[in-house]
C-alpha cells in the first residue's frame, strides 16, 4: 500500500475518531463536513474515472471501492498498470 493510500486511512481514521469522540463541539461539525465533502468529491471521481477502472486489471469493483476510498492516489497506481498493457 503506497504512503499516500495509508495517509488517507489516517486522515479518515482521525476525522472519524473526533467526530464521534467530541460530539456537540465545532471540531466534530467541521469533521463531520470535511468527511461529507470527501466523501461527495470520491463519488464524482469515481463516476469521471470509470472508464480507467474498466481498462485497469483486476477487479471492476474493486477499483471503484478503492477510487472512492483513495481517490487521485489509486488513480496513479491505476494509470501505471494500464500504461504496462
Amino acid at each position: 500500500m503506497s504512503p499516500g493510500k495509508i495517509g488517507c486511512l489516517v486522515l479518515y481514521a482521525v476525522l472519524a475518531v473526533v467526530a464521534l469522540t467530541q460530539a456537540g463541539t465545532t471540531a466534530a461539525t467541521a469533521a463531520v463536513w470535511i468527511l461529507a465533502i470527501l466523501a461527495v468529491v470520491h463519488a464524482a471521481e469515481v463516476v469521471m474515472l470509470y472508464p480507467l477502472c474498466r481498462q485497469a486489471g483486476g477487479s471492476l469493483a474493486g477499483n471503484l471501492f478503492q477510487v472512492f476510498v483513495f481517490g487521485y492516489y489509486h488513480m496513479i497506481e491505476m494509470k501505471e498498470a494500464v500504461a504496462k498493457k
